[in-house]
């Protein structure tokens, strides 16, 4: 198994992206720990999985700090942090209430920031780890009606470059997924008339995912774009 007893927590985990690397990390070994703000969702998914459920809103200080305190006191290390946990808005810019916006940024990019910040002092003290911080191809482009989650991802992105220049000669491998249309909760809710065949998969999402925690030392991707499925939707 190429992730036997290896500790994977990942946010965002209840459904999606999230579960479906929950599964995959799961199947090679990993102990997972399944983070998101829905209790009932990640529960049922670390039953699935064998792993450690714990509720958490990635947004708030409090919650993140708890999540990776919790996981070390289970676990005693993490070696792979998946930042999945995310929210649109589907509004033009000028139509897009203040606080819808706080709310992508907050879960998107700060839960990002927060759960990396609380895990990095346990792996840079080991001198290993992870990162795997899940963007989008709205991350790369400017979707219309997307000014709250594009700005978030593309943060995302440069985010995950400053973390390879900071802590890469430490040990740690930052990466970061920027998947195209992705079958999803998310965006059937955008895009109702998509034809989820058409879509990338979810599991093509945590093949990536299993690529990156396993690649060899001697190796390193930063970004991994996938590009499967349909183009990315500029509508």
């Amino acid at each position: 198994m190429k992730l036997k007893d290896k500790v994977a927590v990942i946010t965002g985990a209840g459904r999606g992206i999230g579960e479906a690397i929950a599964v995959a990390y799961a199947k090679e070994g990993a102990k997972v720990v399944c983070a998101a703000r829905s209790t009932d969702e990640i529960e049922r998914v670390a039953k699935e999985v064998g792993g450690l459920a714990i509720q958490c809103d990635v947004a708030q200080e409090a919650d993140s700090k708890k999540l990776i305190d919790q996981t070390l006191d289970a676990h005693g290390r993490i070696d792979i942090l998946v930042n999945n946990a995310g929210k649109t808005a589907r509004l033009a810019t000028h139509e897009l209430p203040v606080e819808e916006w706080d709310e992508v940024i907050n879960v998107t990019l700060r839960g990002t920031f927060l759960c990396t910040k609380f895990a990095l002092p346990s792996m840079l003290e080991r001198g290993e780890g992870i990162i795997i911080n899940v963007s989008s191809g709205a991350g790369l482009v400017g979707p219309p009606n997307r000014s709250a989650y594009a700005a978030a991802k593309h943060g995302v992105n440069g985010f995950t470059k400053v973390l390879y220049a900071e802590y890469f000669t430490k040990g740690i491998r930052p990466h970061v997924l920027c998947p195209g249309p992705t079958v999803s909760r998310m965006r059937s809710e955008g895009f109702p008339t998509e034809v989820p065949e058409s879509l990338i998969q979810v599991d093509d999402i945590a093949d990536a995912a299993l690529f990156l925690a396993t690649q060899k030392g001697t190796a390193y991707t930063q970004e991994f774009v996938v590009t499967l499925g349909k183009a990315i939707e500029h509508k």
